[in-house]
């Protein structure tokens, strides 16, 4: 059983085609590496352009697909692993409305100290907030490399984008 493997990183991304065999051994067919940008800005952003990702992995698969001589249609599973935390706003037509900010992003401090930084704390956090982030999800969004302060810095300093944001 052929399957192909998308690490899409800060550098490119990586994919390979593996062959799983009846005795559950792997072995590596073929792999590739397609190279994308990382925007790091003055203002503390990191950002890297998704369509860059979605064409690396087209051109990647289509490579070690010929090298190897599978057939696409032989490939019965993908598996993909990306960078942590990063953001990929999309519209109604799942088109991004911006580059993805990357994991490195530090550009929502401003946001994560107005949403859980002030007031009674515990950790550096206020209390309050922390205890209920905790008895919802089990997680706290204590680190300015979480999603959801990215989400709010887009919110608050780019409107007319955010405005097109579906998900």
């Amino acid at each position: 059983m052929y399957v192909i493997a998308y690490d899409v990183g800060t550098t490119g991304v990586k994919s390979c085609l593996f062959d799983i065999t009846k005795d559950k051994s792997i072995k590596l067919i073929a792999g590739e590496m397609g190279e994308d940008d990382l925007y790091v800005l003055e203002n503390g952003g990191v950002e890297q352009d998704p369509l860059q990702w979605w064409n690396a992995m087209c051109e990647t698969t289509r490579t070690i697909l010929e090298k190897s001589g599978i057939a696409g249609s032989d490939v019965k599973g993908i598996s993909f692993c990306a960078q942590m935390q990063a953001v990929v706003l999309v519209d109604e037509n799942c088109n991004p409305v911006m580059n993805a900010m990357s994991y490195m992003d530090n550009r929502g401090v401003k946001q994560m100290e107005k949403g859980i930084q002030r007031g009674l704390k515990v950790s550096g956090m206020n209390a309050r907030k922390l205890l209920r982030s905790l008895q919802i999800s089990g997680a706290v969004s204590g680190s300015v490399k979480d999603p959801v302060w990215k989400y709010r810095w887009v919110a608050d300093n780019n409107p007319e984008t955010f405005a097109g944001v579906y998900k």
